[in-house]
């Protein structure tokens, strides 16, 4: 079978479709035939090396994210799963074109929403959900900056904050941007390339308050510049670092600030409300009061050119891989 295999970190130029043995599920396991795969920014960070934690010893094959249908289970799994369409996040495989899961690590998809839909929804509106609900607790009338406004979180971010009444800001990188990100219904958008300056604006926008919360899955050298549109009693909640690490933090100005920071991963929201949210969550992307994006797909033969295509920042929303497609 094809699969994308990393062996050693390097740049994007150095993945490749090789051909494997297939593998056969184990005691509580299931194999699936990957329908489609997400570019997703774990996969980014384990091939680049920029990320340890987490990530399988090599050889292993990428794909953090996807989904397909059942094809064999094994030993002691329920054999009523085979056929179904399934979704699998945060276990590493997809690139290929059939992955071994735990069978409890896979969740059965609805039989109303489309494969690319269906397939990806959840991971991104759970994060984006959990950010502003669980963590933030936002309310009607807070103001929220979003980074990567265009991205599959930050425009769940954009479209679930304004649900709550948030006053939002979006940050999206390019003019093409701005003009996609328009259908979210942020109150703002700011083309942060365009403006580098851009925590002068949000303060403008803001009569010079700042706003209460800044959502950030980017940091890089230039974050410790957001707290200047930070209002007092803030908060920064980072959730990933795609533009790099951030400079450290000195606590003494957040103190004179009454301005914090708080890092964030969904399997600690997800535990705290023990799903509860997921019905709200799923109504609302089924009736299309929330759109979730999706880009793409690109063919997995063309895996190189679909990393270097997201780390370019310019694809928007979820952006897929098709493995085996509409199977």
């Amino acid at each position: 079978m094809r699969a994308v295999v990393l062996a050693a970190n390097g740049p994007a130029e150095s993945l490749a479709v090789t051909d494997v043995p297939t593998p056969e599920p184990g005691p509580g396991q299931v194999q699936i035939r990957v329908a489609y795969a997400a570019v997703h920014p774990l996969d980014i960070h384990a091939r680049s090396g920029a990320m340890k934690w987490g990530v399988p010893a090599m050889p292993f094959t990428l794909g953090y994210n996807y989904c397909g249908r059942v094809t064999k289970a094994g030993e002691g799994v329920d054999a009523s799963l085979v056929g179904r369409r399934v979704t699998v996040s945060g276990k590493y495989g997809g690139y290929a074109d059939y992955a071994i899961a735990n069978a409890a690590d896979v969740i059965e998809m609805a039989p109303t929403l489309s494969w690319q839909l269906g397939g990806f929804w959840a991971g991104s509106t759970l994060t984006a959900w959990h950010m502003l609900h669980t963590l933030a607790r936002v309310r009607a009338g807070d103001s929220v900056v979003v980074h990567s406004a265009a991205g599959p979180v930050g425009a769940m971010l954009v479209q679930i904050a304004k649900d709550a009444g948030c006053m939002v800001i979006g940050l999206v990188g390019g003019t093409e941007k701005v003009a996609w990100a328009k259908r979210l219904g942020a109150d703002h958008l700011i083309d942060y390339i365009a403006d580098k300056e851009w925590p002068k604006t949000v303060k403008t926008l803001t009569q010079g308050r700042g706003v209460d919360f800044i959502m950030d899955g980017n940091l890089g050298p230039d974050a410790l510049k957001e707290f200047d549109c930070l209002a007092p009693l803030g908060q920064v909640i980072a959730i990933g670092a795609m533009a790099g690490q951030a400079p450290a933090v000195n606590v003494s100005k957040l103190i004179a600030g009454s301005q914090g920071v708080r890092g964030f991963v969904i399997n600690d929201g997800l535990a705290k409300t023990k799903g509860t949210e997921r019905k709200t969550l799923f109504d609302n992307i089924s009736s299309g009061r929330w759109q979730f994006p999706i880009s793409g797909p690109m063919e997995l033969d063309a895996i190189a050119e679909a990393h270097k295509k997201f780390e370019s920042r310019t694809t928007t929303g979820r952006f897929l891989i098709e493995v085996g497609g509409e199977i």
